[in-house]
């Protein structure tokens, strides 16, 4: 193996010293190109979602079939084919090795142009790592081809050639492949990086962590925009000043509290395993890639909001229902409007609660950027019954123009505010601070 790097990093709270752990070691008992090709999408899968991840099929040309890549990312309508070229019997010739890449690269390349233009041309049929299949047409996504470079210790200097293609693209090493699943823990959020650095000059294969860390950096010093004046009006705040999200976050993910990250993946993980009817699969992936779509840098301040919801809603003994809400509104293009619910059961009246708040909150938002293509995604949690279950997820999505008069929005509107209002009398665990992305009323 090559020698592990580290990075130290110098910040405004002083210096860190960040170590990049080498790739997972792969199965000795299989060939390891497929070894290699498991492993790369293996990290998507476990650190990433399962439902993203589609391993390859076999698609009919003029000329017989094609592999559409050694496997795709879809998530909402982003998208990357996978190209992973494994290096057996690496010599310690830098000239051979640096032969073998070029070969291999340009290979990959020229590969991952050939599977956009072929799901362009037609559609195909593809069935995701959890076992559900939907038609994938090129011509939905904005596609992105990665090469993943599996090489125990590559030479130093291998700057890759240009894509041959308008498809952006982008060649790193399955240790840097891992190393943004892992620090990231979101699919949309790696795809999101890998286009912006594809976007730049290309730098050394293996370079990928550094200028990952040189990214993040840059985010922290960057000066906070205003609030997009298309949603302020949705927030109750005022003066607007936009909170900073990093677009590459320097920490890791969790690194100040695991378990608000591990309760949204579970609720991701209930989502994805929720009964649908035939051929709603395309639907439930798009609510995914919703609560996928929520920014890292947002993600523990929410989680530890729901949980300490779903605290208050299991010691809830008193008649009727109590209702905890949670709304996160994104500046136009960030990501999905999200809707939580809290309930003390699951009951009537929480379902209407869910409902109400959801229909108000996909009418303003798709009044407010004057666009209503997008999925505005609502999600109850009630204490679950079922022994060593925490909690039972239920959800409910809303597209497009729901046809809904301007009297019954008011009205909705109305109820949403009468009971914060007897939330806050009461002052039940009531919380109504805001802030743009996450803007929170609990009611009862």
């Amino acid at each position: 193996m090559g020698e592990p790097l580290i990075l130290v990093i110098k910040t405004a709270a002083g210096t860190a010293i960040r170590r990049i752990p080498d790739a997972s070691p792969l199965p000795d008992a299989a060939t390891q190109g497929y070894a290699a090709e498991d492993a790369v999408r293996d990290a998507a899968a476990t650190w990433g979602l399962p439902d993203f991840v589609f391993p390859p099929e076999q698609q009919r040309t003029a000329s017989g079939t094609r592999e559409l890549g050694d496997g795709l990312l879809l998530v909402g309508d982003q998208a990357a084919v996978i190209q992973s070229k494994s290096r057996v019997g690496p010599t310690d010739k830098p000239e051979r090795e640096l032969s073998w890449l070029n070969k291999n690269v340009t290979k990959a390349l020229s590969q991952g142009r050939g599977t956009v233009r072929r799901l362009k041309l037609a559609a195909a049929a593809m069935t995701n790592a959890r076992g559900r299949t939907i038609q994938v047409a090129g011509g939905d996504y904005a596609w992105l081809t990665v090469v993943v470079v599996d090489h125990a210790d590559p030479p130093r200097g291998y700057l890759p050639p240009p894509a041959p293609t308008d498809v952006p693209a982008i060649v790193i090493l399955r240790r840097d492949w891992e190393f943004l699943f892992d620090h990231l823990r979101s699919t949309r959020a790696v795809l999101a990086y890998l286009r912006r650095a594809a976007g730049s000059d290309a730098v050394e294969l293996g370079e990928e962590p550094r200028r990952y860390h040189e990214y993040a950096l840059a985010d922290i010093d960057a000066i906070p925009g205003a609030v997009d004046p298309a949603v302020a009006s949705l927030l109750d705040t005022k003066p607007w000043e936009k909170l900073s999200v990093a677009r590459a976050p320097l920490h890791p993910a969790g690194h100040d509290e695991q378990a608000p990250h591990v309760m949204l993946r579970m609720i991701m993980e209930d989502v994805a395993e929720t009964p649908i009817p035939e051929g709603r699969d395309a639907d439930l992936l798009l609510m995914l890639a919703a609560l996928d779509g929520l920014p890292v840098e947002h993600r523990t301040e929410l989680g530890r909001t729901l949980i300490r919801f779903i605290e208050s809603a299991t010691q809830h003994t008193k008649p009727g229902t109590l209702i905890h809400s949670r709304t996160v509104i994104p500046s136009p293009g960030d990501f999905t409007p999200l809707q939580f619910v809290v309930a003390s059961r699951l009951s009537e009246e929480a379902r209407d609660a869910l409902m109400i708040r959801l229909q108000v909150l996909h009418h303003d938002y798709s009044t407010a950027i004057g666009d209503w293509e997008h999925c505005t995604l609502g999600v109850m949690l009630t204490p679950s019954t079922v022994p060593g279950r925490l909690w039972d997820t239920s959800t409910t999505a809303l597209w497009g123009d729901q046809g809904q008069p301007p009297e019954v929005i008011e009205e909705a509107r109305a109820i949403i505010n009468e009971a914060a209002s007897r939330a806050a009398s009461a002052d039940e665990d009531h919380d109504p601070g805001t802030r743009p992305g996450a803007d929170s009323k609990p009611d009862s």
